[in-house]
């Protein structure tokens, strides 16, 4: 008998210990599986496809010196501790010690400098202009970097230092064909496990990751094309989140859903309708001036987007930023669409309803959609009944994202030409973070400061406030010349601005609740899958762009070296002390009543 009882004891303590203790890192042994709407390609710096959610992915490999926080303010990541110089030129970095590529190697100042450096020499339209502002790197030893510039930059911190990846030079060193290197080894939270083109990604958190091995295990990234098909895949749990912006019409549908959790927020994308400037009609302005006026994009915030939205700017800005320009209002006059186009030569001369060119030649125009995109496609013929009522023929043509790509912004450089009349559009949350971004937009000089003038569009008088705004610093100074560049803008009709519509995410809240929305963009972002990134995002003020004395992050270093512990302790098992005290507590117990058990045996004898 008092085996028995000893066994039974034994075996109770064996089995609480079971329930109770948590192996290293099991905590976060869980695997989401993520719907994309198409192949991002391999996913390293040169080629990835699109700004959201394929940078993001990126970003999930690869790490930059800084990041943004869920506000969009800029906050250190690589870096633990940096200086400004008074002059604004000199930015002096301390990197983080012992951080690795997923090779186990580490990453130096010298990787910082071959990245930058590799950028110029190689051209990416995304990062080497930003990379070229740096007029030299220094490395004096394996932490420091040492940048300088030409003159002081208002959104350095945002951009290249927030926004471009450093990748590795042990590997890229030898590459001279980046286009077609498929490399996707980084020093980022997740590690690219498998890859099927058009079908699926597999990551792996990194567990040798700096700031803390992530919380999912493994992320299942499918490739969903169509809309409705992941909208169900969700409803259905196959998928535990997605990337797609949840369709208008399925709001109130998925908030009553007890398995999905909807997350709204102010969306910074833009939609517009982009003209291709350097072909006839759209590079004459009226032509263009006169397809604006007949267009209305609060009729399209109410409809397509069923309120979900705020309607576009013609200057490009979203109005809920401090640089947005109050007086550059879009105008809708369908009367006022026609007289200008009678006026410059546009004419119905066969009275079919539809208007020829100034020599007599018909107007056939195409206006291409991808046709992933269910509130583009829409929209589009929205505005081609529009055009019918001032007698422009517009057909609609959805196409494969990756056919349209390829005919208005071949291998993602401008200087390649451009073979559209029109598209629908549209580019992610970075496009507003700083209004400088109109240069890239809409400058003259494709092969620098105009990298992502997709339609060619030219303009004298806009280059001449660009040069402008490059050569003051003064805050003020620089809010006026932005506002004339947004009234240029307005004025000039490269683009009709159509709407932002409101970022709208769903997931899965049993499978994984750590999503943080980050503002224009959702949930898929690095701060989502890093505990400790939010962390350290909330205690850090953003840093000065041009700052009249030398500012540190040493406050911020400590706060996320506390929340890198904190992390660390939970992968490694360490911080079970509530566990420990529960065992405690059940060995006293059993112990207690096998001494009770065997006094009354005694008794009992």
């Amino acid at each position: 008998m008092k085996h028995n009882r000893i066994a039974i004891i034994w075996l109770l303590i064996a089995l609480f210990s079971t329930l109770f203790v948590v192996p290293a890192g099991a905590e976060n042994h869980r695997e989401v599986k993520l719907g994309i709407t198409q192949d991002e390609r391999s996913l390293n710096l040169y080629t990835y496809n699109t700004g959201f959610p394929g940078l993001e992915l990126v970003n999930l490999l690869y790490d930059p010196l800084f990041i943004l926080d869920k506000s969009n303010k800029p906050i250190p990541w690589l870096v633990k501790e940096f200086t400004v110089s008074e002059d604004g030129k000199q930015y002096k970095m301390i990197l983080h010690d012992q951080i690795l590529w997923q090779d186990g190697k580490p990453l130096t100042s010298e990787d910082v400098k071959f990245t930058y450096e590799y950028l110029l020499k190689y051209k990416k339209s995304r990062f080497t202009t930003p990379a070229a502002l740096v007029k030299s790197i220094q490395t004096p030893d394996p932490t420091t970097v040492i940048m300088e510039i030409e003159k002081p930059e208002p959104d350095f911190f945002i951009q290249p230092l927030a926004d471009l990846p450093i990748f590795p030079k042990h590997i890229w060193s030898s590459v001279t064909d980046p286009d077609n290197f498929n490399n996707s080894l980084g020093s980022g939270p997740f590690i690219l496990e498998d890859y099927k083109k058009d079908q699926f990604y597999k990551l792996k958190a990194n567990p040798q990751y700096f700031k803390g091995k992530p919380e999912i295990d493994t992320l299942v990234i499918p490739i969903i094309a169509e809309a409705n098909a992941m909208f169900t895949a969700l409803k259905a749990g196959q998928l535990d989140v997605i990337s797609r912006r949840v369709q208008p019409e399925l709001v109130k549908e998925f908030e009553s859903n007890p398995s999905i959790k909807v997350e709204k927020g102010p969306g910074f994308a833009t939609t517009f309708l982009q003209f291709n400037a350097e072909k006839f009609p759209m590079s004459d302005q009226k032509f263009r001036q006169a397809i604006s006026l007949a267009i209305d994009p609060q009729y399209l915030v109410d409809t397509v987007l069923l309120g979900f939205g705020t309607k576009g700017s013609p200057g490009f800005i979203h109005p809920a930023t401090s640089s947005y320009n109050k007086a550059v209002v879009h105008k809708t006059d369908v009367e006022q669409a026609k007289s200008i186009l009678e006026q410059a030569g546009y004419k119905d001369t066969d009275n079919d309803g539809l208007r020829e060119a100034p020599d007599g030649k018909k107007l056939e125009l195409v206006n291409l959609v991808q046709s992933n995109n269910p509130s583009s496609i829409r929209s589009a013929e929205i505005i081609a009944g529009w055009m019918k009522t001032i007698g422009i023929d517009m057909k609609v043509r959805p196409m494969d994202p990756d056919t349209v790509i390829s005919l208005v912004w071949p291998e993602y450089d401008v200087t390649k030409g451009r073979n559209y009349d029109m598209t629908m559009f549209g580019w992610s949350t970075t496009m507003q973070l700083f209004p400088a971004r109109l240069i890239d937009l809409f400058h003259s000089d494709l092969a620098g400061k105009g990298g992502t003038n997709i339609g060619g569009f030219k303009s004298a008088e806009f280059d001449k406030l660009a040069e402008q705004l490059d050569a003051t610093v003064e805050p003020e100074k620089r809010q006026q010349i932005i506002n004339q560049m947004q009234e240029q803008v307005a004025k000039d009709y490269p683009i009709v601005p159509l709407y932002y519509a409101e970022e709208i995410s769903a997931y899965n809240p049993a499978k994984y609740d750590g999503w943080v929305f980050q503002d224009g963009k959702g949930i898929i972002n690095k701060l989502s899958f890093v505990s400790n990134g939010e962390k350290s995002a909330v205690t850090t003020e953003q840093p000065a762009a041009t700052t009249a004395s030398t500012t540190s992050a040493t406050a911020t270093e400590s706060a996320t070296s506390a929340s890198t512990q904190e992390q660390t302790n939970a992968n490694t098992g360490k911080g079970t002390t509530s566990i420990v005290t529960i065992l405690i507590i059940i060995v006293v117990v059993a112990g207690g009543w096998y001494l009770f058990s065997r006094r009354k045996t005694q008794n009992e004898r």
